[in-house]
């Protein structure tokens, strides 16, 4: 098994606790999208969702040869800059639940575990390549990412919409 091969396995464990996140603690626990002070947090949940979005179905059928890894990896950086802004929100306009920070605590180390086995293999495959997006396969495992791409473009469009309308609908849990 290659250390993509991990990583993609890692990254699915990701989904699902994101999914958990979202559905469990932002959705059921803190009602985010009906709450006015939880537009900005809800913007950056946007903009991550539509982010990972990229990362599940960019990762699932593509190699991302030369100078796309290097876009990958900007890509990368660029959700830890959004997941750092966003727990810097949430610390200033909720206090979570336990469940919420424990997740939180899961999911940042399995950002880094599918990042660097992913940087470890395009260092060996990817970079030293000619420049291009290779169309490849992962089998099921394709399958799930491209799922979950679907879900969190949704939820990239709900929490969108939410940030913009949560002033707007009355608050009742």
């Amino acid at each position: 098994m290659s250390a993509l091969d991990v990583a993609l396995i890692i990254l699915v464990v990701h989904g699902a606790l994101g999914a958990f996140d979202t559905l469990y603690c932002h959705e059921w626990q803190a009602r985010l999208p009906k709450q006015p002070w939880a537009r900005p947090e809800l913007r950056l949940h946007a903009l991550r969702s539509f982010l990972y979005a990229l990362i599940f179905v960019g990762l699932a059928w593509f190699e991302w040869h030369g100078v796309f890894a290097w876009l990958l990896f900007t890509l990368f950086a660029f959700e830890y800059v959004v997941t750092l802004i966003d727990a810097r929100v949430e610390d200033r306009t909720r206090r979570l639940s336990r469940a919420e920070r424990i997740t939180h605590m899961i999911l940042g180390a399995t950002t880094g575990a599918y990042f660097a086995l992913i940087a470890y293999h395009a260092s060996l495959e990817w970079i030293a390549a000619p420049t291009r997006l290779q169309f490849t396969s992962h089998g099921t495992v394709s399958v799930i990412l491209t799922l979950y791409g679907a879900g969190v473009l949704i939820s990239a469009v709900r929490d969108a919409s939410a940030s913009r309308l949560s002033g707007l609908v009355p608050l009742t849990r």
